[in-house]
This record gives structure tokens, sequence and C-alpha cells, in this order.
């Protein structure tokens, strides 16, 4: 069974020291988005994550999957990473971290490039579409297929590489859609329930 994610909590996008800004601590376990929810209905608007997440270890896929359920829902997340040989830039729309372990370099790069809804995706009926921006440039996806649809579903939470049909995984990789970590992949665009208004977001 997977360990809970330990954080501090804040009703404020700031730590501060006013009386009720500081929401105590936690450890979420089960779904993410529903946590997220939660979280953030019940005035949460920061957390800080208690443990450094290393991306070369399958066990911290559950915490990298509720990164992206706060990202979505807007809540700032105070979290340190150790990188692995992959680098950052596939997750460069999640909120970007404090601490990028022993890569000031990749720490800036991440923190001074994000912005909201750089990397997102919306439910339509019988398809969803992805509006990609971490190469720079606006990518649309929309996928329609129901193997793929399932795979998605699957890779929310995350799931073994062996559960998914490989040429599915390979497209979804092929789009930077997923991320592989040990065995293990998941999905890797926040979900939004509707496309904001801008040209600089579209």
């Amino acid at each position: 069974m997977t360990p809970p994610v330990a954080m501090t909590l804040w009703r404020d996008y700031e730590e501060l020291d006013r009386p009720g800004v500081c929401a105590g601590t936690t450890a979420v376990s089960g779904p993410a988005a529903e946590a997220s929810q939660a979280l953030f209905e019940d005035g949460v608007r920061r957390v800080a994550l208690d443990d450094l997440v290393d991306l070369s270890s399958a066990s911290d896929v559950p915490t990298l999957v509720l990164v992206r359920e706060l990202t979505a829902y807007g809540i700032a997340v105070d979290w340190r990473v150790r990188l692995d040989a992959g680098g950052w830039r596939d997750l460069s729309h999640l909120f970007p971290p404090g601490e990028v372990a022993g890569d000031e370099e990749a720490h800036r790069g991440w923190r001074d490039g994000y912005h909201f809804f750089k990397c997102v995706y919306r439910r339509g009926p019988g398809f969803l579409q992805v509006r990609d921006r971490r190469s720079g440039v606006l990518r649309r996806i929309t996928i329609d297929g129901p193997a793929h649809r399932a795979a998605v579903d699957d890779l929310l939470e995350g799931c073994p590489v062996s559960a998914l049909p490989p040429a599915v995984l390979r497209d979804l990789a092929t789009m930077r859609l997923v991320h592989l970590l040990d065995g293990t992949a998941w999905w890797l665009p926040c979900r939004v329930r509707q496309w904001p208004s801008g040209k600089s977001v579209l």
C-alpha cells in the first residue's frame, strides 16, 4: 500500500502568521482528484509537502499525481524534487518546486517558465482535448479512440506499464502525455472544466 502524502496547509497563497491562515497538517491518500477538490473547497490555497520527491522511484508517482491535481485547482505547492536523467521539461506545467536538488539551473528554468494552463485537457462527449505549451508552441491534441480514452482513465492515478496496450502507451508517450517511471506510467496534463479566455493561454 502506498504511504499517505504528508503536508502542511494554508488558507492563503502565502505562508502567513495571521490567525486562521495555517490550516494545520494532513496526510493525503486515495484518489488525488477527490483529495485536491476537498482541500480547495475547504479553503486551502497553499500546501507544503513534507518529503522530497525522487524522480527515479515509482513509489513517488502518487505524489506527482497529487501535485498535478493540486496544480489543476490552482493550489500553490511547495515541494522539493530530485531529477532523474530524463530532466524536468515534461513536468514544467506542474506548479514549480521550491527546490530542485542539485540543479539550480533547472529550478530557475522551471520557475521562470511556469504559467497556469501550460498543459491541460478537458473531456467532451466521446473525446479528450489537450492543449500543450510546454515546448513553447501551442499543440492541440484530440484523443477520441476508445482504447486511448480508456488508457487515460487508467493513467490518472498511475498504473503499471504492463496494464496498458503497448501501441496505445507508445502513442501517448510519443505525444509526451504520459510520464514513465520505473515500470509505472501516469497521465501528465492537468484537467480543466472549461477553457480560459484570452489568446495568451489558447
